[in-house]
């Protein structure tokens, strides 16, 4: 999902053990520039030609303007994004004429995977967007582990809403203290200033999940050990019989001799 627009609204913060990248730790958004160039010619033809020639058809939209058809350099596009992520806001240089952008679609071959189009969406710095955040998870489950269980992540993205100039770029979650019995949810996120989910604070994040090679071995020793019980039970009730049998034997005798 690409970023959407919102209406001002007042920001909440939460805290928790869990840090965000945001753009102010890569790349501020007055920082991150990307040469654009207008003129290009429409149509799937004209487009090919751009591609073998290693750049992108694009877009620029949005704030009551005409669409403005742009292309890009491909190795430059693709650097702006490995550097500052996907909801990075980029100032489009396009003929020396500055635009305040945020990637809306990228569309991609579904082949060979290389970005065919992109759609530029206009924004102000201080304009509160939604957007999906990526998640990674970090560190050693050791708890986990020692649970014969493994960690498996339920949510890989969690949509925020944030203003455009402090919009996280990941959430690195460190799975390090948790156990299946304290799970990572939304709510330890530290979602930094002016960031709020837009999810249930108890959405789960990563849980413990045992194995079922776990729980099958966990039950045969269950099933071993109630077997055991049930044998000393046994062995127990019938020390007891030839207990009580000799003693009406011995008794017996007793009364012959009498």
């Amino acid at each position: 999902m690409g970023p959407t627009m919102v209406n001002p609204s007042g920001p909440s913060q939460k805290t928790g053990p869990i840090s965000f990248i945001s753009q102010e730790s890569s790349a501020m958004s007055s920082d991150l520039k990307l040469e654009a160039e207008i003129g290009r010619n429409h149509g799937s033809r004209a487009s090919r030609r751009l591609r073998r020639d290693d750049k992108i058809p694009a877009v620029v939209y949005g704030q009551g303007s005409e669409p403005l058809a742009v292309t890009l350099d491909r190795p430059k596009f693709r650097a702006a994004l490995n550097a500052a992520g996907p909801n990075a806001v980029i100032t489009l240089d396009v003929n020396g004429s500055d635009y305040l952008t945020i990637v809306k679609n990228m569309q991609r071959d579904p082949i060979a995977n290389r970005v065919t189009h992109v759609d530029f969406m206009l924004i102000d710095i201080d304009q509160r967007l939604v957007v999906d955040v990526p998640i990674t998870l970090v560190g050693d489950a050791a708890l986990v582990r020692q649970e014969g269980a493994v960690v498996q992540q339920q949510m890989m993205t969690v949509t925020v809403e944030a203003p455009a100039g402090n919009i996280p770029q990941i959430f690195e979650v460190d799975v390090s203290e948790m156990s299946i019995d304290n799970p990572i949810r939304v709510s330890d996120l530290e979602m930094g200033s002016g960031v709020v989910a837009q999810v249930e604070d108890d959405s789960l994040i990563a849980i413990g999940q045992r194995s079922r090679a776990s729980i099958a071995a966990e039950e045969a020793e269950g099933e071993e050990s109630d077997e055991l019980a049930e044998g000393e039970e046994l062995a127990e009730g019938e020390e007891a019989a030839d207990g009580a049998g000799e003693s009406d034997e011995g008794a017996g005798e007793d009364s012959q001799a009498d």
